[in-house]
């Protein structure tokens, strides 16, 4: 296999270049069509590009010229002078949104109070509209998905809903290397029934590859543990753990499930339909691009619809009976139930905008694309970082990688932080891990031989890697 860099090229004169590069082997072939669902599950590609390697053009270049999804790039407004890997943190701004949301403005502009009840702007259904969108990219029931606040919020909704008080198994489980706000939301969770967190709280720990097992997963689900929060995708190392498998443990065992999705709704094919979880919560400002702190999304399984919602609030009452002002609270149908306050009406414009972009694309040519851009990385990585103190944290197998590619080095900081000053926006976490995720939507494959490239310059540089800048992430 054959890779040419050319050095610190800048970004802005790659379209000149054609850096020969073999994203994979002739082993791979048929390889990168997998996906979160069994093939029988995903609708017709619109063409087999990434699906058979040996069909596949050898250079970066070549790749981004045949790309299906190439279109898309233009339809986003790219950081001037920067080349974006935080797609997983957040997702850039699509024009669709930016025009939703100065829609949403003008109504506000011309309607004032008007916006709620006008035939068009029609706010008041505003979630239900954004949900159905939402429905049709995780293959959900109708009624099951709806929209309230951020995703901690979200969980601290389906915990107060779904756990039972009067269970003797009082235990709720998360993974060793949960994202905080779950262990936070959990712990205070616990705490407000007056249990122990330290006897309530189990969590299933990494083994020695830094991966989660699902067999290790499978086994603390038959302890004392009656509900589970757990990830779709592992936010440091983006394992994506086998969603089927937990899930069918966990109703033969009698836990319900809430499966945190944020790191793959929008970028990993979902059908919720299929899986049937009890719940599910995910944040929307990531592969969904929907902005920064956009409203999140929950899904909550029809056989719990006619549960009382844990945390009640008026805009969870029944929509034809919520200006009433009863002093009673009549729940909405199906997961509306569980919404809360007045919504960001300026926020969800932004989502719905950029739902019909997702929509647009549809999910498994997001799915193909992003495996492939993911595998070509790793390849240009093995051969670059063979023996240079870096490691590749995330599974190499297509059916348990997520969206992003987490890279280990001891001086991961120092080279992240030199990344941002070239023009370069990867993500960093503490100790030594570097995310790198490609938005199958607006990033190049031209991009990912830049920033290899770029890490082997530092690499190969005289600069001191001990000593870096306090770097904030996100």
């Amino acid at each position: 296999m054959f890779l040419l860099f050319c050095g610190s090229t800048p970004a802005a004169t790659v379209e000149s270049h054609g850096w020969m590069a073999h994203p994979c082997r002739s082993s791979d072939v048929g390889k990168l069509s997998v996906a979160a669902l069994p093939p029988s599950q995903l609708p017709p590609a619109k063409n087999d590009l990434g699906t058979v390697c040996s069909n596949m053009p050898s250079s970066a270049r070549q790749l981004d010229q045949h790309d299906p999804l190439s279109r898309f790039r233009s339809e986003f407004h790219l950081p001037p002078g920067k080349i974006y890997f935080d797609g997983n943190s957040l997702g850039l701004l699509c024009r669709q949104a930016e025009d939703a949301v100065l829609k949403a403005l003008q109504q506000w502009k011309s309607l004032a109070i008007e916006g709620w009840t006008d035939e068009e702007a029609d706010w008041f259904h505003l979630v239900e509209r954004i949900a159905d969108q939402l429905c049709r990219i995780v293959q959900a029931p109708a009624n099951s998905i709806t929209l309230a606040g951020s995703t901690t919020l979200h969980l601290h909704q389906m915990l107060a809903t779904l756990y039972r008080r009067e269970d003797q198994r009082c235990g709720i489980l998360i993974d060793g290397s949960a994202f905080p706000t779950d262990r936070y939301a959990a712990v205070s969770f616990l705490q407000s029934l007056g249990r122990d967190p330290a006897q309530c709280l189990i969590e299933v720990p990494r083994d020695s590859s830094g991966y989660l097992q699902e067999q290790d997963v499978i086994r603390a689900l038959q302890t004392k543990v009656q509900m589970a929060v757990l990830p779709s995708v592992v936010f440091t190392s983006g394992q994506l753990l086998n969603l089927q498998q937990i899930t069918t443990a966990a109703r033969d065992n009698d836990v319900r499930i809430c499966w945190d999705c944020s790191h793959s709704v929008g970028v990993v094919p979902l059908d919720l339909t299929e899986l049937q979880p009890d719940a599910a919560i995910w944040c929307t400002y990531k592969y969904l691009n929907g902005g920064p702190g956009a409203v999140a999304a929950m899904f909550l399984h029809p056989r719990w619809h006619d549960l009382s919602p844990g945390l009640a609030g008026w805009f969870g009452c029944e929509k034809s009976r919520q200006f009433q002002m009863e002093e009673q609270l009549v729940p909405a149908e199906g997961a509306g139930r569980l919404q809360l306050g007045t919504p960001h009406i300026l926020s969800l414009a932004a989502l719905s905008g950029s739902l019909r972009t997702i929509e647009d694309a549809g999910i498994p040519e997001l799915r193909r694309k992003s495996l492939q851009l993911t595998a070509f990385l790793r390849e240009l990585i093995q051969q670059q970082f063979g023996t240079t103190g870096f490691q590749i944290a995330t599974p190499d197998e297509d059916e348990r990688r997520g969206g992003h590619l987490a890279i280990r080095h001891p001086r991961a900081r120092a080279i992240s932080s030199i990344l941002r000053q070239r023009g370069f926006v990867p993500d960093f976490r503490e100790p030594d891990l570097i995310r790198l995720a490609p938005a199958p939507l607006y990033t190049q494959f031209a991009d990912c031989e830049l920033i290899i490239a770029a890490i082997r310059e530092i690499l190969d540089s005289d600069l001191d890697l001990t000593q870096s800048p306090a770097q904030q992430v996100t």
